[in-house]
C-alpha cells in the first residue's frame, strides 16, 4: 500500500510539473500572446483546422478529434489554453484527490468513485460556469455594441469600421470577441463565416439575430442603422423581461442549490465525524449495489428541479 501510494505521488507531481509548465507556456510572453490569437481564428464549420503546432500537437489533434466540442467551450470561457491541457488537468485533479482520499484511509473502491467523479466532473463543470457567465455578461453588452454600430453606420462608417469601434471601444467579453471577429475576417475569412464562428462560440438566439439582420441586410438591401437600432430596444426589451424571470426564479434557484448540495454537505460531515462509518460498511455485498441508486436518484431530482426554475424567454 505504502508503494502503490508512493507511486500515485511520483505520478501526480510529474502531472503537477508538466502542468505548471504548459500554463506558464500558455500564459506567457508575446509570441504565446499570438499563438492565443491565432487559436481563436478557428476553421469554419466543416473545414480543417488550422495545423497544431508545440510538444503536444499530437494530443491536442486527437483530444479535438475525441471532443470537437472542447476547444469552442474553452474558447467561449475565454481559457488561454488548449484542450490536451485542460484534460491534464483533470488527470491531476483525480490523482491529486485519489491520493488525498487514501492518506485519509478511505476505502480504495470510495477513493476511486470520487476521484473518477472529481476529475471528469470538476474541471468541465468550471469551465461550464465560466463560459455562462462570459456569455451573461456578453448578452449585457450585446444592445449597446449593436447601438455603436447602428450610430456608426449613420454616421457614414462602413460595417467592418463599425465593428472596429466596438472592438477598440467596448469591455470584454465583447470588445475581444469582436475583435477576434475582425481578425479572422483579416485572415482571410468572408464576414458571414466569421460572424458564424462567433455565434457557435456563443449559442445564442439574440447574438444569432445580429448575425442575421447584417447578412440579410446585406443581400436584401434596406437601411442597415435602422434594423440594428430597432433590434437593439428588442434586446433591451428581452433582457429586461429575462430579469424578471430570474427574479421571479430565485427561491426555486436557491432551493436547488440547497437540496443539490445536502447529500455532499451529508456525507462529508459523515466522513469527518465517522471516518470508519463507510469504510466498515463498504464490506458489504450489498453496499455497492445500493449504494449506485441514489446517484442516480440525485441527478433525476436535480435535472428535473434546474428545469422548473430554469425556461427559455
Amino acid at each position: 500500500m505504502i508503494e502503490l501510494l508512493g507511486a500515485l505521488f511520483a505520478f501526480a507531481l510529474g502531472l503537477a510539473t508538466l502542468g505548471g509548465w504548459l500554463l506558464l507556456r500558455a500564459l506567457g510572453g508575446e509570441a504565446r500572446s499570438l499563438d492565443r490569437r491565432l487559436m481563436r481564428v478557428g476553421a469554419p464549420s466543416g473545414a480543417e483546422a488550422r495545423p497544431y503546432s508545440g510538444p503536444l500537437a499530437a494530443l491536442d489533434a486527437l483530444v479535438d478529434r475525441r471532443w470537437p466540442g472542447l476547444r469552442r467551450r474553452i474558447l467561449a470561457a475565454g481559457g488561454g489554453f488548449t484542450p490536451v491541457q485542460l484534460v491534464l488537468g483533470s488527470g491531476l485533479v483525480a490523482v491529486a484527490v485519489f491520493a488525498a482520499l487514501a492518506v485519509a484511509g478511505l476505502h480504495p473502491m470510495l477513493a476511486l468513485a470520487a476521484a473518477a467523479g472529481a476529475g471528469g466532473a470538476l474541471p468541465g463543470l468550471v469551465l461550464s460556469l465560466i463560459a455562462g457567465q462570459r456569455r451573461e455578461r456578453l448578452l449585457a453588452q450585446l444592445p449597446q455594441a449593436v447601438e455603436l454600430i447602428a450610430r456608426s453606420l449613420q454616421a457614414g462608417h462602413p460595417v467592418v469600421v463599425a465593428m472596429r469601434v466596438v472592438a477598440q471601444q467596448m469591455p470584454g467579453p465583447i470588445g475581444p470577441e469582436f475583435a477576434a471577429v475582425l481578425d479572422e475576417m483579416s485572415f482571410g475569412r468572408d464576414r458571414a463565416s466569421a460572424l458564424r464562428a462567433l455565434t457557435e462560440r456563443y449559442p445564442v438566439a439574440e447574438l444569432r439575430m445580429f448575425a442575421a439582420s447584417l447578412e440579410v441586410t446585406r443581400e436584401t438591401g434596406g437601411n442597415v442603422a435602422e434594423v440594428l437600432l430597432k433590434l437593439a430596444d428588442d434586446l433591451r426589451a428581452t433582457a429586461h423581461l429575462k430579469r424578471k424571470a430570474q427574479a421571479v426564479t430565485a427561491e426555486g434557484r436557491l432551493s436547488f442549490w440547497v437540496i443539490s448540495s445536502l447529500p455532499f454537505l451529508v456525507v462529508a460531515a459523515i466522513m469527518l465525524l465517522r471516518p470508519d462509518y463507510y469504510r466498515d460498511a463498504a464490506g458489504d455485498p450489498l453496499f455497492w449495489p445500493l449504494m449506485s441508486a441514489p446517484p442516480l436518484l440525485w441527478f433525476t431530482g436535480a435535472v428535473v428541479i434546474w428545469r422548473m426554475v430554469n425556461f427559455r424567454v
